[in-house]
């Protein structure tokens, strides 16, 4: 028996009851994504998790750091469906990031996805190498999970808790899934943001050493590190001006959406134009030739007959 959309369920894995977000698409579509703390693993409904909008996606960032102050519950070799308990097939998602791992329902009813898979889907985490280790090491003195939080040991090539490969959160491109029209391109988050390269900094362009760092050597600004909750407020401070911008969006992102909208619409007037002289050829019908002014005849006969109207109202009123 399928359970109801909207109720707070029982995690698969774990048996608490999942923690149900009322969250927001895009252009104010209502979401539901059920988060289970102890097992850091979320569920979707259909495709929820590629719609999320700015301030929901912080909100959801938030919470999953929150959850990772929780030991981390094993994971069972198999998950059932939230809503029908039936089996699930792992999925191969292909992103511009690479291919992204969920646990789907064969009757499509939604996926799992722990935080580490969402986190990859999304382009908002790489893989740790030697550098971020050893800086990891020499600023805080542990290595932790970026999907469950554990710690992790110096050269461990997995978590030994939940089994996911060690990772650094990318604050930049954080930042610019946030808010992906610009709105708080103005925000010392974003400082001064330019054409990134390979090597560049994501935040204002500037070339970054080959051994790569956690901050720009130009601008200062952060952008990559070791924790969930750190990325989070690093970013924290544009939940403000998203929420403004979600309400009314500002007047250079609306003159923005209408300039990429110009191309589509000048086609589909194309395309009607051509639909008509199709439709006008095989009805039989001469198309209205294009009217040149007042030295078309068929408005100089307008003409005359409105001049006409007038020589007689005027008659009337002298006489």
């Amino acid at each position: 028996m399928n359970a109801p959309a909207g109720a707070a369920l029982a995690c698969r894995n774990c048996g608490q009851a999942l923690r149900v977000l009322a969250l927001q698409g895009h252009y104010g579509r209502a979401l539901e994504i059920d988060l289970c703390a102890p097992c850091h693993l979320l569920w979707f409904d259909a495709i929820e998790g590629a719609h999320l909008a700015g301030p929901s996606l912080l909100r959801l960032v938030g919470e999953m750091a929150q959850a990772q102050s929780l030991p981390h519950t094993p994971l069972k070799p198999q998950l059932g469906c939230l809503r029908c308990a039936g089996p699930l097939h792992t999925v191969h998602n292909p992103s511009r990031y690479g291919a992204s791992l969920q646990l789907e329902c064969t009757q499509r009813h939604g996926a799992w996805q722990s935080f580490g898979q969402f986190l990859h889907q999304k382009g908002l985490v790489r893989p740790m190498n030697s550098a971020d280790r050893h800086r990891a090491l020499q600023r805080d003195g542990a290595l932790h999970c970026v999907n469950c939080g554990g710690g992790i040991g110096q050269g461990d090539t997995v978590c030994s808790w939940c089994g996911s490969v060690p990772a650094v959160v990318d604050v930049a491109r954080l930042a610019l899934a946030l808010d992906p029209e610009g709105a708080t391109r103005q925000h010392a988050v974003h400082r001064q943001r330019g054409e990134a390269g390979a090597l560049s900094c994501a935040a204002c362009g500037a070339a970054q050493p080959a051994e790569g760092g956690w901050a720009c050597t130009s601008c200062g600004a952060t952008l990559t590190v070791p924790g969930l909750a750190e990325a989070h407020r690093q970013v924290s401070a544009l939940g403000p001006a998203l929420r403004a911008h979600a309400e009314r969006p500002a007047p250079h992102v609306v003159q923005e959406r209408l300039a990429r909208q110009q191309p589509a619409l000048q086609r589909q007037r194309d395309r009607a134009r051509e639909m008509q002289k199709e439709a006008d050829r095989a009805s039989g019908r001469v198309p209205p030739k294009e009217r040149d002014g007042w030295f078309d005849i068929e408005m100089i006969g307008m003409a005359v007959d409105l001049l006409r109207w007038l020589g007689r109202l005027v008659f009337r009123l002298w006489h």
